[in-house]
C-alpha cells in the first residue's frame, strides 16, 4: 500500500510539473519570431549539422561549413559546445526545420529539469514541499524567461540538476555507478554550457569535506575525476581555438557594464536577485542566509549537507562574479540553494498549519507574476520576409539583409524548405568588419557609394530586406542608405514587424534590384573574426 502511495505521489508530481511546464511554453514566441540574437543562431547551429549529414559530404566538413556559412551566415557552431546541436538533429529530422520545432527540444530539456529539480529537494524536504520548491525554481521570472527561447541554459540546467542528484545519491549510498553519473551527466552540462563546470568543485569541496584525507585514497572518486578531465578535452581545445570570444568576455571586455576588480563588480548579481526572483524569495532567502550564519543550522538540516547548499551558492556566486561580461542570465545555475533557503526560511518561520498553505500561495504567484510580468521578448515579421523573398526570387538568387535580427531572417530563410537554391549576403559583412559585437570592435570598408553599388551588382543580389536606420551613424552605413534611394531600387513590399516591447525596428523595407546584376556570381568570401578565418572570393 505505501510503495502505491510513493508511486502516485510520483506520477502526480511528474504530470504537475510537466503540466506546468506546458503552460509555460504556451506563451513562448514562435513562428519565426525571434528577439534575442543567439536564439536563432542556437537553432540554426543543429540544422546545419542535419544538412551536413544529408549532404554527404562527410570527408569535406571545412568546405561543406565555408559554403553553408555562405548561403546562410548566422552559424555559430564552433563558438559553443556542440550537445545541444547534436541532441537537434533528430528533432529536426522527423519533425522539419522550424522555430516550433526548436523550441520542442527545449521544452523536454525543460520537462527533464523541472523532474530533476523535484528529486534534487526531495533530499531536504517531504514530497509537497520539493514540489512546491521545484515549481518556484522553474517558474521564477529569470528562468522561465530565457528557458522559453531557443537559449541553452536550460538545456545545460537539465543536466546540471541531475548531475546533481546522482552526486547527493553518491554521498548516500557511496555507490560507483551513482558517482559515474554524476560526473557524465556534469559533463553533458558544459558540453551544453562550458559555465556550468564550476560545480565540478562544489563537488571536490564537498566531497573533501565529509571525507578529508580519506578522499585522496578513493579510486572511484580518482578514476572519475581523470576520465573527466580527458573528456573535457576536446572542449579546452575547441574553446581555445573557436571560441575567442567567450574566453575574452572572462577575462576582459572593452564593454563591460562594471569592472569585477571593484565592489560593485562583485555586489552585480546580487543586485539583480530581486528583479531575477522576485522579493518575497530574495528576502526569504536572504534572511534565512543570515540565520545560517548566526546559528550554523538550515531549519535541522545536517551540517555536512548545509555545506553542499552552501559550497554551490558561493562557488557559483564568486565564480560568476569573476567573469567580466555581465549578464543576468548566467548566474540562474546557482538559485537552487536560494529557493531551497526562502522554502526553508518559511518553514522555520510560519505555524505548521498554514506554512503548506502559505508556500503553496507562494508558487501560485509566481507563477502568475512571471506569466503577466515576465513574457518573453519577441519581434514578429522576419518570416513574412523570408516567405515574400522565397516566393519571388530568382532561381539561385541572393538577398542581401541589414538590419539588427539578422539572426532570425536568415533562420526564416532556411526554413523555406522550397527554396533551399537562395543565399543570404548581410551588409554588415559586406560593408564592416564587425567582431561578434558592435561594442567589441567596427572597421568601416572604406568606400564609395559608386563601389557599394557595383558590389551589389557584382554579388548578383537581387533584393534587399532592410531595417530602416540601421546604424546609420556609421558613414558607410549612410552611404549605402544613399545608393538604395539612387533610383537603382525599388521598394516593392513593406513589412510591419510588432513586437511586445520597444524594439529597435517597426518595419523591414524589401528592395528590389533595377539595375544589371551578374547573374553568376562569384562566391563571396568569408570575414570570420570571430574565429580569426578568412578566405577569398572565389568562382
Amino acid at each position: 500500500m505505501q510503495n502505491q502511495l510513493r508511486h502516485t505521489g510520483l506520477w502526480m508530481a511528474f504530470c504537475g510539473l510537466c503540466g506546468i511546464v506546458l503552460l509555460l511554453f504556451s506563451g513562448a514566441p514562435g513562428q519565426g519570431a525571434f528577439d534575442w540574437s543567439d536564439a536563432p543562431r542556437h537553432a540554426l547551429n543543429g540544422v546545419f549539422l542535419l544538412d551536413f549529414i544529408h549532404s554527404g559530404q562527410w570527408l569535406h566538413p571545412v568546405q561543406f561549413a565555408n559554403d553553408y556559412y555562405g548561403q546562410y551566415p548566422a552559424l555559430t557552431i564552433l563558438l559553443y559546445p556542440p550537445l545541444f546541436y547534436i541532441l537537434s538533429i533528430p528533432f529536426y529530422a522527423i519533425f522539419g526545420v522550424s522555430h516550433s520545432t526548436a523550441l520542442l527540444v527545449v521544452f523536454l530539456h525543460y520537462v527533464a529539469f523541472a523532474i530533476g529539480a523535484w528529486s534534487l529537494f526531495r533530499f531536504c524536504l517531504n514530497a509537497w514541499e520539493a514540489f512546491v520548491a521545484a515549481v518556484i525554481l522553474i517558474t521564477v521570472p529569470e528562468i522561465a524567461y530565457w528557458g522559453r527561447q531557443v537559449m541553452l541554459e536550460i538545456p545545460a540546467f537539465a543536466f546540471l540538476i541531475w548531475s546533481a542528484v546522482f552526486f547527493l545519491r553518491y554521498r548516500t549510498s557511496q555507490r560507483a555507478l551513482h558517482l559515474y553519473l554524476c560526473a557524465l551527466l556534469l559533463l553533458l552540462s558544459m558540453y551544453t554550457k562550458i559555465s556550468t563546470g564550476f560545480m565540478g568543485l562544489v563537488y571536490a569541496l564537498t566531497l573533501f569535506n565529509d571525507r578529508r584525507a580519506l578522499l585522496l585514497r578513493d579510486r572511484q572518486v580518482w578514476f572519475a575525476a581523470v576520465i573527466s578531465l580527458m573528456m573535457l578535452v576536446p572542449l579546452i581545445l575547441m574553446t581555445l581555438k573557436f571560441g575567442q570570444a567567450n574566453v575574452q568576455s572572462v577575462v576582459g571586455i572593452n564593454d563591460a557594464v562594471v569592472s569585477r576588480f571593484s565592489p560593485a563588480g562583485w555586489l552585480w548579481y546580487l543586485r539583480q536577485f530581486p528583479d531575477q526572483l522576485g522579493w518575497p524569495l530574495t528576502i526569504a532567502a536572504g534572511l534565512m542566509i543570515c540565520w545560517s550564519l548566526v546559528q550554523r543550522n538550515w531549519k535541522g538540516m545536517p551540517a555536512h549537507d548545509q555545506f553542499f547548499w552552501t559550497s554551490w551558492l558561493v562557488v557559483g556566486y564568486l565564480f560568476f562574479s569573476a567573469i567580466d561580461l555581465k549578464e543576468a542570465r548566467h548566474d540562474l545555475f546557482i538559485f537552487p540553494p536560494l529557493i531551497l533557503a526562502a522554502v526553508l526560511f518559511f518553514k522555520r518561520c510560519l505555524p505548521a498549519r498554514i506554512y503548506s498553505v502559505s508556500i503553496t500561495l507562494l508558487a501560485g504567484a509566481v507563477l502568475i507574476q512571471t506569466l503577466v510580468a515576465r513574457p518573453v521578448h519577441y519581434v514578429r515579421g522576419y518570416a513574412q520576409a523570408a516567405q515574400y523573398i522565397a516566393s519571388n526570387a530568382a532561381p539561385g538568387g541572393r538577398v542581401l539583409f541589414s538590419g539588427y535580427r539578422d539572426g532570425s531572417f536568415i533562420f526564416n530563410m532556411r526554413e523555406q524548405e522550397q527554396r533551399r537554391d537562395i543565399s543570404v549576403i548581410r551588409a554588415d559583412k559586406l560593408l564592416l568588419n564587425v567582431s561578434i559585437r558592435r561594442e567589441l570592435g567596427v572597421t568601416e570598408h572604406d568606400l564609395t557609394e559608386r563601389q557599394i553599388n557595383d558590389q551589389i551588382n557584382q554579388l548578383g543580389i537581387q533584393y534587399l530586406v532592410i531595417q530602416p536606420g540601421f546604424w546609420n551613424d556609421l558613414e558607410v552605413m549612410r552611404k549605402f542608405e544613399h545608393v538604395l534611394a539612387s533610383g537603382n531600387f525599388k521598394v516593392v513590399a513593406q513589412i510591419a514587424t510588432p513586437a511586445n516591447y520597444s524594439a529597435h525596428e517597426k518595419v523591414l523595407v524589401i528592395y528590389k534590384n533595377l539595375g544589371k546584376f551578374n547573374e553568376r556570381p562569384d562566391r563571396l568570401g568569408l570575414n570570420l573574426p570571430a574565429i580569426r578565418r578568412a578566405t577569398p572570393d572565389r568562382p
